[in-house]
């Protein structure tokens, strides 16, 4: 006669554990996981406020001149000294008030900017203080955001000037290069010369710009799958 012994559950959890973490680690890593995209989208924010110590802020536009967009979603990809970090972004504006709300990968706010009558400020609830001025975020966003007339006409009587070639824009600041710009309907890439940072702004779907090739740094991005970035 065969005896046949069957083990319990817990014998069998003991000599053939589950390959699945139990709920409670799984939550504890996905909360970790969290926290690293949280701290590199915060440490992204903290380098852009590195490049903000530049010439100071261009004369904002009205937004009486900038046609209305609902909520889209957008990839920011920013590229400084070889390292390159994004985040999402979701902007709207009308003739009355621009909006960008900035989020993580993970989809926490981190940070929103407000736009109006009575000037650019950063909302409440931030999830830290940012190192650079509403202002300033919000006149980087003019240089690509504004028709090219309407920016003239708010760099008129200042030391700010604007030269643009079909979907190029160069902002010059006391007659220095300080800015390109390069669009299509589907991406604009911002390019602080000082500060030496790509900033693209692309429609969730379309690829990242590719960065000039410096002599001394050479990035490399993911290639296109949908509607391309203009390279700077």
């Amino acid at each position: 006669m065969s005896l046949t012994i069957v083990p319990t559950p817990r014998a069998r959890q003991a000599c053939c554990p589950s390959k699945r973490p139990p709920f409670a680690e799984r939550k504890r890593l996905r909360a970790a996981l969290g926290r690293l995209g949280l701290v590199a989208a915060l440490g992204l924010l903290s380098l852009l406020g590195g490049c903000a110590q530049g010439p100071g802020i261009a004369p904002m536009p009205s937004l009486d001149g900038l046609e209305p967009v609902s909520a889209q979603t957008q990839r920011l990809t920013f590229v400084h000294q070889g390292e390159r970090r994004e985040l999402i972004g979701v902007l709207r504006h009308d003739h009355r008030q621009l909006q960008l709300a900035l989020l993580s990968l993970q989809g926490q706010r981190l940070l929103t900017l407000t736009q109006d009558a009575e000037g650019a400020r950063f909302a409440p609830g931030a999830v830290f203080t940012p190192p650079f001025s509403a202002d300033w975020l919000a006149s980087r966003l003019s240089f690509s955001l504004w028709p090219e007339q309407r920016l003239h006409e708010a760099f008129a009587g200042s030391d700010w000037s604007l030269v643009q070639q079909d979907n190029a824009r160069s902002i010059y600041f006391r007659n220095q290069l300080v800015v390109g710009v390069k669009m299509t309907p589907a991406c604009h890439v911002i390019h602080d010369i000082e500060a030496n940072y790509w900033l693209s702004v692309s429609r969730l779907g379309s690829s990242p710009a590719p960065a000039t090739r410096t002599p001394d740094t050479t990035i490399n991005h993911r290639a296109a799958t949908d509607l391309p970035c203009p390279s700077t």
